[in-house]
């Protein structure tokens, strides 16, 4: 009687486990979703090194942002979203000489230059309805 009330307990757990591991499975994300990451988690860095300024860390990030969004650019179908990434492209490439030259009022003014190119593109492509 034993054995079997812990063969029960031990099926009865496994089973509690494996329905909660299915259950915290998360979608696999789009490209473009993982793209966009790429960018945020970029320029929140940059905004942090910026504050702590650690400009050598800035231009790598923006030579990497740069370099992301033109290559994505050669492949966007919708003229109006390959604008706007190339845009993108160039004012990181800003972003990149004003840190080697430790500009921060102009790093500043170009992070918040790409922040409104992001947020257009969000309300032109993105969340056109």
């Amino acid at each position: 009687m034993k054995k079997i009330i812990t063969l029960m307990s031990v099926a009865i757990f496994a089973t509690a486990l494996f329905a909660f591991a299915a259950g915290d499975a998360k979608p696999e994300q789009r490209p473009a979703q993982k793209l966009m990451q790429a960018r945020a988690a970029w320029l929140t860095a940059m905004n942090e090194n910026l504050g702590a300024n650690k400009f050598e860390a800035i231009t790598k990030d923006a030579d990497e942002l740069a370099a992301q969004t033109k290559k994505v650019s050669e492949n966007i179908p919708n003229p109006l979203g390959k604008e706007l990434t190339l845009a993108i492209s160039s004012l990181a490439n800003d972003v990149s000489v004003a840190a080697a030259k430790k500009n921060g009022e102009t790093v500043k003014v170009k992070l918040g230059e790409i922040k409104g190119k992001c947020g257009e593109c969000h309300a032109k492509i993105r969340d056109k309805k």
